[in-house]
């Protein structure tokens, strides 16, 4: 099995929509955490800027995260969401070069 794809997406949230974004954010879990090729997600918060967030999820293949990705969107829901965002990047980082847990 491989080590599968990690997914980052950087985003920073109009200030005056943080909380309320935030606060959407685990009630999302509840039907990412059922599809084909998940792994797991963690999202935190930059410690000087409320409205920054990272996500960094961890996926079987680049093609499941698509999938989901496309999925997620099937209505327009996430293009409808960047109109809360003053940024966003996302990439991919396929490659392991190290692994360390406790």
């Amino acid at each position: 099995m491989s080590d599968g794809v990690i997914i980052t997406i950087d985003m920073v949230i109009k200030p005056e929509l943080a909380e309320a974004v935030c606060a959407g954010i685990p009630g999302m879990f509840t039907l990412t955490v059922t599809f084909k090729g998940f792994r797991s997600i963690r999202v935190v918060r930059h410690k000087d800027a409320a409205n920054h967030l990272l996500i960094v999820e961890h996926w079987d293949a680049e093609e499941d995260y698509r999938a989901y990705e496309a999925w997620r969107n099937r209505d327009g829901e996430m293009d409808r969401a960047r109109e809360h965002l003053l940024s966003l990047k996302a990439e991919v980082w396929p490659g392991l070069i190290g692994f360390a847990a406790r």
